[in-house]
């Protein structure tokens, strides 16, 4: 039997329309961009659309978000401390892990450098912690080549790795604090047992790791592509705006 050409041609037609409309309608999820942007809040997403990073998406299909809820648990919250006034004035570090799964590369560790004033965050994984200072000096380089600026403060816990240790015969600074006091760059220690006074550093490698657990639960993916789904997260906020930075720079 002779199938009229005709008659294919209009099926094909409209088998490409019902593809194409499909595919707007997905576009415009909002709970598609939500995932996208790392399960970031519904105000943080109206705030890209007014700012004209986002296109017009429709909000009727954003439902609650288990994987959100379940990756972003936390006690309580932190109140905000006084900010500084330039780029680079005072920039805070903080080193997370061990991971109980190596990245593909073995990496375990990661350290997070973030600019007090523009909250802008590096991330630099570490097989072990003894690396930071070589990193340190890497991202010290960087800002002063790319901003043309050096920076005056760095901000840190008061833990064996950056502070260094006290004994009989007094303090004895650890290779980090060392190299800071040669380069000419003041160290601001949080007081023992008080990391939350490092609230910026600690804040941000929760929301990291919020993000991170999120992605692979929603995405189904393995724990040891953690390094993957942390540099997209950081991609990502350094581009999204928040109630500190209410505009992104980029």
């Amino acid at each position: 039997m002779k199938v009229d050409s005709f008659y294919v041609e209009t099926i094909l037609t409209l088998h490409h329309n019902i593809g194409t409309k499909h595919s707007l309608v997905i576009e415009q999820s909002v709970f598609l961009w939500h995932k996208r942007l790392g399960h970031i809040s519904r105000e943080r997403m109206e705030r890209l659309i007014k700012n004209k990073i986002l296109h017009d998406l429709d909000f009727t299909d954003l439902n609650i978000c288990v994987d959100s809820i379940k990756g972003k648990q936390t006690k309580h919250t932190k109140k905000e401390a006084t900010r500084s006034t330039q780029l680079l004035e005072i920039v805070h570090t903080d080193i997370y892990g061990p991971f109980d799964v190596n990245s593909f590369k073995k990496e375990i560790y990661f350290i997070t450098f973030i600019d007090d004033y523009s909250r802008y965050n590096y991330i630099y994984l570490l097989h072990e912690k003894s690396q930071q200072v070589d990193v340190l000096e890497i991202y010290l380089n960087e800002v002063k080549r790319q901003l043309d600026m050096k920076v005056k403060v760095v901000m840190f816990d008061r833990c064996s790795e950056y502070y260094g240790r006290y004994d009989e015969t007094g303090k004895h600074p650890g290779p980090f604090a060392k190299f800071l006091q040669k380069r000419g760059i003041c160290a601001q220690y949080t007081m023992p047992g008080t990391p939350q006074q490092n609230g910026v550093s600690e804040r941000r490698n929760r929301t990291l790791m919020d993000t991170v657990r999120s992605m692979l639960r929603n995405l189904t993916l393995p724990v040891s592509s953690w390094m993957y789904a942390l540099k997209t997260t950081m991609y990502s906020l350094n581009r999204i705006p928040s109630k500190v930075i209410p505009k992104t720079p980029f």
